[in-house]
C-alpha cells in the first residue's frame, strides 16, 4: 500500500489550485464539494468564467491571476495543481520543499497525494484507490460498489451520528457500543431509515437509546460459515457480512490468510485446524469454546473451508450448539468440488455420459473394507474424494477390483481457486504416480468420464494432435 487512505477536513483550511482546463475544472468542483476554501492561481478568465458557472460556492472561490512560482505556499493545506509542464513541475517542487501535500493531475511521480474515485452519500463517503495506477479500474470498482449501497445510507448515518452522544450518556456500562449499534443498523430502525420512513426510525432509535440505561443481557449468536475452496472472491455476501460483525472467529488450517484478511479487524481469532500427524484441538473443545462465547455474549463465527455441510463436521456442531440452548445459524459456502472443478472447466455431471455423483472423503476411502467400492464401479458415476492425495493407491485398488476400468479419466485437483493451483489429469490405474507428480495437497480426486470435458485434458488433446499433425 503506498497510498494511506485519509479523510481531511478541508472547511478548516485552504487549498491551492494552479491551471485551467477540465482537469483543474474537476478538481475545484471536487475541492469545493467537501468546503475547501480555494485560491485559483489562474490566467485565462473566460475558461475561469465558464468553470465557475457549474462550481457550487463559486462566490468562495479565491480568484488569483499572480504568477504561482513567485508566490509563497506557506499556509496553504495542499496545492493541486493542473498547469501542465513544466509549470507542474516546478509547482510540485516547491510545494514539497515547503512541506505542502501537492497532488499533480496525470504526474503520480510528482505527487504525494492523489484523489481516489469517490462515491458520495452525504456523511457516508467511500474512496476506492489504485495507488495512482489505474483511474478506469477504480471508476469500475466505484460503479459496483455503488450500485451496492442503499440510496439512503447517508441519511441513516446522519440519523445515528445524532443520538450517539446521548447514548454515551445514559448507557449502561454493560451494554456494548458496537453491539448496541449493529442492531439499530442491521433492525428495525435501520429498515425504516434505508425505506425513507424517517419519523418511524428516529422514534424506535430515541426508544432504543432510552432503554439501554437498563438493558437485559442477550445471548450471542453461532454462526457456521463456508469460507469455500480458498478464493475470497467466493465468499458469499452473507459469509462477509457474518463475518463483518463476528466478535471471535474459530478457522480451520483450510482457510486461506486472504479470506481471513475478511474478518472484522479487532475481532479474536482462534486456530482450531487439524493437520495431519500433528495434535490440534478436539472437537469438544471447539463445540464447548463456541457455545461459552456465545453464552457471554459474544457473536461467534466458525469459519471452514467449502461448505460446514460437506464434510465440514458442521452437523455435529448444530446439534451440539442445539442441546446448549445455543442459537446457530447456518451460512452455506461453496464446496470444495463445486469451486475447484468449475476452476479446472471440469463438469461433474454430463448428460449421456454421468448422471451421478458421489463425494467420499479420504478417512473413509483408506479403510477400503468399509468403503462399498462396487456402488462406484458404475462408469456413469462420477466419483469425487476429498483429501484425496494418501488415499490415491487404496482409491484405485478399490475401483478397479470393483470392476471400474482401469482407462477411467481422472484428475487431480489441487489447492483449486488458490493462486498456486494445479490440475493433472491421466487415467485411473496412473491414479497413485499422478499423486507423487502433485506432491501438495489439499487436492479432490476426479474419477470418471467427465474428466475428458476438462480444461486440462482438453490441452493434452490439442498437444497430441500437433505431435500428430507434425
Amino acid at each position: 500500500m503506498r497510498f494511506l487512505p485519509l479523510f481531511f477536513d478541508l472547511s478548516k483550511g485552504r487549498v491551492a489550485l494552479v491551471g485551467e482546463g477540465p482537469a483543474a475544472a474537476n478538481k475545484l468542483r471536487l475541492l469545493r464539494a467537501a468546503g475547501a476554501q480555494v485560491h485559483w492561481f489562474m490566467s485565462n478568465s473566460d475558461d475561469v468564467a465558464a468553470t465557475l458557472a457549474t462550481c457550487e460556492g463559486a462566490d468562495e472561490v479565491e480568484l488569483d491571476a499572480a504568477d504561482p512560482l513567485k508566490v509563497s505556499f506557506a499556509g496553504f493545506a495542499a496545492v493541486v495543481s493542473a498547469a501542465g509542464r513544466p509549470l507542474d513541475d516546478e509547482v510540485a517542487a516547491r510545494a514539497r520543499a515547503a512541506g505542502i501535500p501537492v497532488n499533480v493531475v496525470d504526474r503520480l511521480d510528482l505527487s504525494t497525494f492523489i484523489f481516489p474515485a469517490i462515491i458520495n452519500r452525504g456523511d457516508v463517503v467511500v474512496a476506492i484507490g489504485t495507488g495512482g495506477t489505474s483511474p478506469v479500474l477504480a471508476r469500475r470498482l466505484r460503479e459496483q460498489i455503488e450500485a451496492l449501497l442503499p440510496a439512503r445510507v447517508g441519511d441513516l448515518a446522519a440519523l445515528v451520528g445524532r443520538y450517539r452522544k446521548r447514548f454515551a450518556q445514559v448507557r449502561h456500562a454493560s451494554q456494548s457500543l458496537r453491539g448496541f449499534w449493529e442492531r439499530i443498523i442491521d433492525g428495525p430502525v435501520g429498515h425504516a431509515a434505508l425505506a425513507g420512513r424517517w419519523h418511524e426510525a428516529e422514534l424506535a432509535l430515541r426508544a432504543a437509546v432510552e432503554a439501554s440505561r437498563h438493558p437485559e443481557r442477550q445471548a450471542g449468536t453461532v454462526y457456521l460459515v463456508g469460507a469455500g475452496p480458498g478464493d475470497p472472491d467466493l465468499l458469499t455476501l452473507r459469509a462477509l457480512h457474518v463475518m463483518q460483525g463476528a466478535d471471535i472467529v474459530f478457522y480451520d488450517d483450510l482457510v486461506s490468510s486472504e479470506i481471513l484478511d475478511r474478518v472484522r479487524r479487532d475481532a479474536e481469532r482462534v486456530f482450531v485446524g487439524k493437520r495431519r500427524g500433528q495434535p490440534g484441538m478436539a472437537q469438544d473443545m471447539i463445540n464447548q469454546r463456541m457455545a461459552e462465547a456465545a453464552q457471554a455474549g459474544q457473536t461467534v463465527v466458525r469459519l471452514k473451508s467449502g461448505d460446514p455441510f460437506v464434510f465440514g463436521r458442521g452437523g455435529e456442531e448444530l446439534d451440539y450448539l442445539r442441546a446448549q440452548n445455543v442459537p446457530a445459524i447456518v451460512v452455506p459456502g461453496v464446496t470444495a468440488a463445486i469451486g475447484c472443478a468449475a476452476e479446472a472447466g471440469l463438469p461433474l455431471t454430463y448428460r449421456g455420459e454421468a448422471d451421478r455423483l458421489t463425494f467420499i472423503t479420504a478417512h473413509r476411502a483408506e479403510d477400503a473394507a468399509a468403503t462399498s467400492w462396487s456402488g462406484l464401479a458404475d462408469q456413469q458415476t462420477t466419483v469425487v474424494v476429498y483429501m484425496g492425495l494418501t488415499a490415491a493407491g487404496g482409491v484405485r485398488d478399490g475401483l478397479i477390483a470393483a470392476g471400474r476400468d482401469p482407462q477411467t479419466p481422472v484428475s487431480i485437483l489441487a489447492r483449486g481457486t488458490r493462486p498456486d493451483s494445479a490440475v493433472i489429469v491421466g487415467r485411473l490405474h496412473e491414479l497413485p504416480e499422478l499423486a507423487r507428480q502433485i506432491a501438495k495437497g489439499p487436492a479432490l480426486l476426479v474419477i470418471g468420464q467427465v474428466v475428458v470435458h476438462s480444461d486440462a485434458w482438453a490441452g493434452i488433446a490439442q498437444a497430441l494432435g500437433k505431435e500428430v499433425a507434425a
